[in-house]
């Protein structure tokens, strides 16, 4: 339970620095991931199982907050990407209205 609570405390240390605290760097994730194995090592150290149990769920908080990170960085380029995308086919559907006007309805008479 002590490992525990020093791994909780050396989290949120490292997420309060200034700056990052929204958004965390490779670095911070590594850190996280070295603090749940350390913890996993800890809680079971003389049970082989369980441990082998627990660092996957390492692994996977890992992957996932690397991928956040991956994400954040990417994410302007993913928009100006949506954005040129978005206006290529705005000016090629004005375009295309602007050739092939719509032909005119003709009058509906009842009979």
């Amino acid at each position: 339970m002590k490992w525990l609570f020093l791994s909780v405390m050396l989290t949120l240390a490292f997420a309060s620095k200034p700056g990052l605290a929204d958004q965390k760097s490779h670095d911070e994730c590594a850190r996280a991931f070295d603090a749940c194995l350390t913890d996993c090592n800890t809680r079971f150290s003389d049970d082989v199982g369980k441990r082998a149990a627990c660092v996957p769920q390492c692994s996977g908080s890992y992957a996932a907050c690397d991928a956040g990170v991956a994400y954040d960085k990417a994410k302007p380029w993913f928009e100006d990407k949506a954005q040129k995308t978005k206006k290529f086919f705005e000016d090629m559907i004005e375009d295309f209205k602007k050739e092939n006007p719509e032909p005119e309805q003709p009058e509906r008479k009842s009979i």
